[in-house]
């Protein structure tokens, strides 16, 4: 699915296929080395870029910066920028989480996505100055997670519903697209590496990498090996 936001002569264009951000023939991705993708454009400029389909901030702001559209400076400090490998962020209230609350895109489908997408780039490029939000906690975060079980030890969770990355030390976290795993501390990251080594040598499926988790698409045979059937 692909669709695109017209910014007087720049364009975004939304790609489900994408999990990054894509200038021209070059894909930039958040990896194992805990580089952003924020820094990783600092100096990027463009007339069209191309990103995930998603409301994330970890590709919307540095394709809005790219293009030279205006957006809310509280985006750029640096411990919101930070949270995109540091999600202990929002273990307190924020106007990030606040954003998210109303514009997130996590819990939905990809054919459901684009009005979203569009409401939200309106309200950054409308706000250039203050964000007019309250600090709030994730709504998510107030919400009971839903456990389907367990893998070697490890509990799998329903990523629809509460928000397990945050409140689990280590955890599998079946969404709508993709199944991740993820742990909120640097000292359970190698396990979280390990257990998909394993996952992609018993499925033959292969996966991406960013600091603290893995992410795979959502696949018959991991469901499978995972003993969920349907989810």
């Amino acid at each position: 699915m692909r669709f695109e936001i017209e910014l007087g002569p720049k364009r975004l264009i939304f790609d489900s296929d994408l999990h990054g951000l894509r200038v021209m023939d070059t894909e930039y991705l958040a990896g194992r080395d805990g580089i952003l993708i924020y820094d990783k454009t600092r100096d990027l400029n463009a007339d069209e870029i191309e990103l995930q389909m998603s409301t994330n901030t970890s590709t919307l702001i540095p394709a809005l910066k790219a293009l030279g559209i205006p957006y809310s400076p509280y985006l750029d400090e640096r411990q919101v920028v930070e949270s995109q490998n540091d999600i202990t962020f929002y273990w307190k209230p924020s106007q990030l989480a606040a954003f998210y609350n109303r514009y997130s895109t996590d819990e939905l489908d990809y054919a459901d996505r684009e009005p979203v997408i569009r409401q939200a780039v309106e309200f950054l490029r409308a706000n250039k100055e203050a964000l007019p939000l309250p600090e709030e906690l994730l709504t998510r975060m107030l919400e009971p997670s839903r456990l389907l079980g367990f893998y070697q030890g490890f509990p799998i969770f329903d990523g629809s519903t509460g928000f397990a990355q945050l409140q689990s030390r280590l955890g599998i976290h079946v969404g709508t697209e993709d199944i991740m795993i993820s742990t909120p501390l640097d000292k359970y990251e190698e396990d979280v590496y390990e257990l998909a080594e394993y996952l992609a040598k018993e499925t033959g499926l292969g996966y991406s990498k960013k600091k603290n988790r893995v992410m795979f698409l959502k696949d018959d045979r991991l469901l499978k090996l995972l003993g969920i059937p349907e989810a």
